[in-house]
């Protein structure tokens, strides 16, 4: 057991700031007040130790605090895609049956109930409840813990190092582990994270230049517009990027203007970082995701990643401790470690994991659709695009419709980029499609080119 979190930053770092958005900027004390009073209103609603709450408010101060507030609690958030189709969002929600569900902040107000709030942390007890696409195309649920989490913030603080003074730029999802490990690092160090609603270009460069932001965090398609944009990124200790492959001309311009960039691998089942590049190695190991953090094990069997150590979410290992990643990788002499892409068929398109064989139904329930099939496509931007190639039953459907009739069904970074028709699909013997033979399909025609 340890102390709450951020009640002991309350005491020991009252008036440092703790969290910044474009509303307002506000300390320790205040949040510790702000939070607890949350906390009892949440109770006030029925919540209680063990509860889940769902967290669909935007990224800011407000959806900070209702964190707090449920940790407080003993509760566990599950914090949801405001992205998600109607239907995910369903399926989500049936399967973790919420005591509440707060998509705005007029959904936790109330009255307080007169509750004792926890004073520890358990180290063992699920802290929140993470949405991640599983192999079967599925939202798939993964526990975190407090010692997940606690972990995870002393493995990146041995590596980056923490000033007082630090102040961490989240413009990821807070759906996501990367952007909610920003928040929970934060009051574990006693440091600054400014929240951005979502990435918006001229927005963070201007944060990255003038709010004093001294660590960021990006997927690659963000550092490429930043650099487009002709953002500063010299300024800052370090600029973290993970989420997919960086090209090597990207990364070599960022650090010819100065930029100390840190690739950074990761996954929700490891709490977020398993590896990271320390700053010192940054111009000299461009490429590398870095050694294995302190906290953490790596090892490469038949070429996959795997991972142990007290990150790994629980029920996530195998029975000798090794989570399995089922992405490929190499670890050079010097215990470097890179990550050479998927042994499944993942596609990772602007740092958000997709399906296959998700978008594929998505298209197939068209009526005019008799077969799809969904694969990657290389693409400067967004690292992989989606492409799918579609055999019609009867008259082609229009690009509009095969489109909007996605867009209904699932989030718009699942949405295909580019669709093309084709007569019939390649297929080996066994009657399997053989997707490497894709471009060769007979009766290609494409439909719709980069958006």
């Amino acid at each position: 057991m340890l102390d709450n979190w951020l009640a002991q930053r309350a005491t020991t770092s009252p008036d440092r700031i703790a969290l910044v958005d474009d509303e307002r900027e506000i300390a320790f004390a205040e949040l510790e007040l702000e939070a607890s009073a949350a906390a009892r209103r949440l109770a006030g609603k029925g919540v209680r130790a063990g509860s889940v709450v769902a967290l669909e408010l935007p990224a800011g101060i407000g959806h900070a605090i209702q964190l707090q507030a449920v940790m407080k609690l003993g509760a566990i958030a599950l914090p949801l895609n405001p992205a998600l189709a109607p239907p995910e969002r369903d399926l989500a929600l049936s399967e973790a049956e919420p005591a509440l569900i707060i998509s705005r902040e007029s959904d936790a107000a109330g009255g307080e109930a007169d509750l004792p709030l926890l004073g520890e942390h358990d180290l063992a007890a699920p802290q929140c409840r993470i949405l991640t696409s599983g192999t079967s195309g599925r939202p798939r649920p993964v526990t975190l813990t407090y010692g997940n989490a606690l972990w995870s913030a002393v493995g990146s603080a041995f590596n980056l190092g923490v000033d007082p003074g630090d102040r961490w730029l989240c413009c990821l999802p807070l759906h996501h582990v990367s952007g909610l490990a920003i928040l929970l690092r934060a009051v574990i160090y006693g440091t600054g994270a400014v929240i951005h609603d979502g990435f918006e270009t001229d927005a963070v460069a201007a944060a990255l230049e003038s709010d004093r932001i001294t660590v960021v965090s990006l997927v690659p398609t963000q550092l490429e517009r930043l650099l487009r944009a002709g953002a500063d990124l010299s300024t800052q200790r370090a600029v973290l990027v993970g989420g997919g492959s960086v090209a090597l001309d990207v990364l070599e311009e960022a650090v010819g203007r100065g930029a100390t960039i840190v690739q950074t691998y990761g996954l929700t089942e490891a709490a977020s970082q398993v590896s990271t590049l320390a700053p010192a190695d940054a111009g000299r190991r461009l490429g590398s995701a870095g050694r294995p953090l302190l906290t953490t094990h790596l090892r490469i069997h038949e070429e996959e990643i795997l991972v142990q150590g007290p990150t790994v979410a629980p029920g996530c290992a195998d029975d000798d401790g090794w989570l399995h990643t089922g992405d490929r990788g190499r670890i050079d002499e010097e215990g470097f470690l890179y990550v050479e892409g998927r042994l499944d068929e993942m596609i990772v398109t602007g740092g958000e994991n997709v399906m296959p064989s998700e978008v594929e139904a998505a298209l197939m329930s068209h009526p005019d659709v008799a077969e799809a099939v969904v694969i990657p496509r290389a693409d400067r931007e967004w690292g992989e695009a989606i492409e799918a190639i579609v055999v019609p039953s009867r008259a082609e459907p229009s690009e509009g419709e095969l489109r909007e009739h996605c867009a209904a069904r699932l989030a718009g970074f699942k949405v295909p980029k580019r669709i093309r028709f084709a007569a019939e699909l390649p297929r080996t013997a066994t009657g399997k499609v053989r997707r490497g033979k894709l471009g060769q399909a007979r009766g290609l025609n494409t439909i719709n080119s980069d958006d």
